[in-house]
């Protein structure tokens, strides 16, 4: 049974511009809840949002920058390293987005040699869950590996309660319980000033995210996706894209998973057998385990996310211009209707996939590190569930569309030589 996901504003000024409506799961109120041991119903323990991510990376204070400096986040907060912690952490904020860099200040913990081992990674994705007891208890029944016990952290603001659970790779889950915290992000932190930079260059509407995709090992697709369904009460998506993912142009096996409320979208690849290398193994020998490849963020307007992006001097990954020849001879032959010009859409690095129903736009940053590994993706939807599959296809043709053209270019030149 398919999920119906509409990624729409629910009013230009809702700052949660999510529409996400379920068909035909028969959720109703009796289905999201359980008894406890008194007898009692109460709400189905659950995943809520993304809180935040974390980043573990060499530099905290330098890799924070460049979200702030290049992609618009604002400073959010700053935990110092101590002798019972040795490790310094960097918080940056765009609208509902918190990413957390994290760097060690000790040669001898697991956070320096996660970095030898992997290079700078997303290390963590943290949700906000209801009944984070019953959530642990399930994943401990369900076979999941406990990294840290609920733990009680507080302050002046109020308690947060959490717990950290290990997924694929060297990857962790914290499952936090803010209900009773009123805090910046969690006790320990201080708060930041704003970038004096973020006062002259303009803002990139990067409102909250979309989806984390991952790269998995091969033969661990299915053991990964299904732990979420077994362990996070979360459900399997199906998505329009995964028709197009074992072709000669992707090579890979696709799934995806998503919580009660469709606010938590993850989705997870491995490379397809018998088919040429995919990006997924490149990925994986790369980083040296499973991990998460991108992190999409959404945007209400991605045509003048991504002009403020360049200005803002974002590493953009580049477009063939034949791209948007080939996508303009497609568009003529579907009755869709695009809002954005082709023009808008090239000058800013921005691919398009679509159906009959409706289309999604999107463009990638340069990997942020010195391995080609993880990335950033800027999205924006207009009835359109997809991730993009049929772009893997179609820049593929339009890169054989250049080499072509540029072929005849140099032959028409040498005859005029000769």
């Amino acid at each position: 049974m398919g999920i119906y996901v509409s990624y729409e504003r629910a009013h230009p000024e809702d700052p949660k511009p999510l529409s996400r409506s379920l068909l035909g799961l028969g959720w109703g109120t009796e289905s999201n809840m359980t008894k406890g041991e008194n007898g009692q119903k109460r709400p189905e323990a659950h995943v809520l949002n993304f809180d935040h991510l974390i980043f573990w990376v060499a530099n905290a204070k330098t890799a924070s920058n460049y979200f702030v400096t290049r992609l618009g986040f604002k400073p959010l907060a700053v935990r110092e390293a101590t002798e019972s912690r040795p490790l310094q952490s960097y918080a940056v904020r765009s609208n509902q987005i918190t990413i957390v860099f994290e760097s060690p200040t000790t040669t001898d913990s697991e956070i320096s040699r996660d970095i030898i081992a992997h290079g700078d990674f997303v290390k963590d994705v943290a949700f906000e869950v209801q009944d984070l007891d019953e959530l642990v208890r399930r994943a401990k029944k369900g076979g999941a590996e406990i990294v840290q016990d609920i733990t009680e952290e507080k302050d002046q603001a109020g308690v947060v309660r959490y717990a950290v659970l290990r997924t694929y790779g060297d990857n962790t889950h914290t499952l936090i319980d803010r209900s009773k915290y009123k805090g910046l992000l969690m006790p320990g932190y201080e708060p930041l000033e704003d970038d004096i930079l973020n006062k002259s260059l303009p803002s990139t509407h990067l409102l909250f995210v979309d989806h984390v995709e991952g790269n998995m090992a091969d033969g661990t697709l299915e053991d990964s996706w299904s732990w979420y369904e077994k362990n996070l009460n979360m459900h399997r998506f199906w998505c329009v894209d995964y028709k197009h993912d074992i072709t000669k142009y992707s090579g890979i096996r696709s799934a995806s998973v998503i919580n009660r409320d469709e606010s938590v979208l993850l989705s997870m690849n491995e490379a397809a057998k018998g088919l040429r290398p995919s990006k997924t193994t490149a990925f994986v020998k790369a980083l040296g385990a499973s991990s998460v490849e991108h992190i999409a963020l959404y945007t209400d307007d991605i045509v003048t996310t991504m002009r403020n992006l360049k200005a803002r001097g974002a590493d953009i990954l580049g477009v063939p211009p034949t791209y948007y020849d080939l996508i303009r001879e497609k568009l003529k032959k579907s009755s869709l209707r695009v809002a954005e010009s082709i023009e808008a859409m090239q000058e800013g690095s921005i691919l398009i996939d679509f159906d009959e129903r409706g289309y999604m736009l999107q463009a990638f940053t340069k990997h942020l590190q010195a391995r080609p590994t993880l990335f950033i993706e800027i999205i924006q939807r207009r009835n359109h569930r997809g991730f993009g599959a049929m772009n893997y296809q179609w820049v593929f043709e339009a890169i054989e569309m250049l080499e072509k053209k540029t072929k005849s270019e140099e032959d028409a030149k040498k005859n005029d030589a000769a």
